[in-house]
């Protein structure tokens, strides 16, 4: 059994040339809240268009999600990061900072899945290699058959940089599609480990869309997944020397002024006396939802802030664990069907890299709990979730025990978006009305995860939306 992926026509929104539009944006002034990968992908893309630029953080570190601490020479994350081959926004970015020498080429990730308590090599490249999951029965294979009709039906509507076009298909949750047209054991094997990995979100609630939209994205199951030496972290860093950020500058409401123009006000540090006003020509929010919501109360309509109440995040509890020795001899994405029973959602096993997040010699294992452990011990002493999470790594990687040098326990309350059965078609009414606000001469953007999908690609690519439309709109 084998099928090959349509090539990729979606329609993706292209930034402008520069060329063509710094002429008339120079006199422009562009304001960006949230230094995450979302605003500064948005502050690189119209400092390079001509626009004066200022980023406001309310943390003291820029990067968010993808911010690494460090410790013995480990570098520890926040989430996972894993990324693809074919990750294009986040890609060129990296080029377009000069940061292929510590960050490209990815190195290469191998995936497997834990099977009754076994680690197996478990690729999906093709429909055959798909039908050899284990747990798969046999009676499930050849209904596999299914998957690139219903692929070719939906392609057109599935465009990850405009997810909101697949609003016809969220009616369905990833569960009750899965097992309708697959069987019970490809969902529980295959359909389920695949997006709960990327998502942490329970496969009875996660919207069908976002499954389809992340086999569209990774080619049907053919792109290569990698990961980069120096960590993600590095490119938010590079970034900012490149921007005027203002980080210790929370973000505390915008106004409208005469002729358009938009007033951020920020505050610092209590007693602080940083408190700060800036007039601009356009304003992105690249902040959590509800946080854009308080923010520009006084100028999005009732509708938006119906959308922004609504979003849901989930929480993230992620475990670094350093090792004195390697324990995979390349990178290894680890994904943990829930049927297993364990607390852990999916790891990434690395051997030390010379210039990488684990020193030559070394080994670091980085895990994501299941969305019912990071909920159910949300109120729990970090030395207990760690203690558990510690105890199931251990049973699947014997070797650790041995060799642990330390770990790190990191939690994210808004760790993840949930885009769960609904959160499409409000995405596709709110994009409308962004619509309308333009036309009507709002210069007011927003940009982030929870308008995109859970991986950083999916960020990078909704600030540079957001970019590429302020751009058109500033340079008219």
């Amino acid at each position: 059994m084998s099928a090959d992926p349509p090539s990729d026509t979606s329609a993706a929104e292209r930034l402008p040339a520069a060329s063509h539009t710094a002429a008339r944006l120079q006199d422009k002034t562009v304001a960006i809240v949230g230094a995450g990968l979302a605003g500064l992908r948005a502050a690189w893309a119209l400092r390079v268009a001509g626009a004066r630029v200022v980023v406001v953080e309310a943390g003291d570190a820029v990067g968010g999600k993808a911010v690494l601490a460090s410790r013995d020479g480990f570098s520890t994350d926040r989430s996972l990061q894993v990324l693809g081959f074919e990750d294009s926004h986040l890609l060129r970015w990296a080029s377009e900072v000069d940061l292929e020498s510590s960050l490209l080429p990815l190195r290469p990730v191998a995936t497997a899945q834990l099977h009754r308590g076994r680690v197996v090599d478990c690729d999906a490249r093709s429909l055959a290699e798909i039908a050899r999951t284990p747990g798969v029965r046999w009676r499930d294979r050849a209904r596999l058959l299914r998957l690139p009709r219903l692929m070719n039906r939906y392609a057109p509507l599935l465009d990850p940089l405009r997810p909101e076009r697949a609003a016809a298909l969220d009616f369905r949750s990833v569960s009750d599609f899965s097992r309708l047209y697959l069987g019970k054991s490809m969902r529980d094997r295959f359909v389920a480990p695949r997006i709960a990995a990327e998502t942490l979100g329970d496969e009875s609630e996660l919207s069908r869309v976002a499954f389809l939209l992340q086999w569209h994205q990774s080619r049907w199951g053919q792109a290569r997944l990698g990961v980069a030496a120096a960590g993600l972290g590095s490119l938010a860093e590079a970034t900012a020397l490149a921007v005027d950020v203002r980080t210790g500058l929370r973000a505390q409401q915008v106004k409208e002024l005469p002729g358009g123009r938009l007033a951020l006000e920020c505050s610092g540090p209590r007693d602080s006396g940083r408190d700060e006003s800036f007039e601009v020509d356009a304003l992105v929010m690249a902040t959590a939802a509800r946080e854009a919501g308080r923010i520009c109360a006084s100028l999005v309509t009732p509708a938006e802030r119906d959308f922004f109440a609504g979003v849901r995040f989930g929480p993230r509890i992620t475990l670094s664990v350093a090792s004195d020795r390697p324990l995979t001899g390349l990178p290894q994405l680890v994904r943990i069907p829930h049927a297993e029973g364990r607390t852990i959602e999916v790891m990434l096993v690395e051997p030390g890299l010379a210039g990488g997040r684990a020193p030559e010699g070394t080994g670091l294992v980085t895990l994501s709990a299941t969305q019912r452990f990071a909920e159910q011990h949300a109120n729990e002493d970090d030395e207990r979730v760690e203690g558990q999470l510690l105890s199931s790594l251990e049973a699947i990687l014997p070797r650790l025990a041995s060799t642990r040098r330390f770990t790190c326990l990191q939690r994210d309350p808004l760790g993840v978006p949930r885009f769960e059965v609904g959160a499409y078609n409000a995405l596709a009414r709110f994009q409308d009305v962004q619509k309308d606000r333009r036309f009507l001469g709002r210069r007011l953007y927003f940009a982030g995860d929870y308008l995109g999908g859970p991986r950083f690609e999916d960020a990078v690519a909704s600030g540079s939306r957001a970019a590429a439309t302020a751009i058109s709109d500033l340079a008219r």
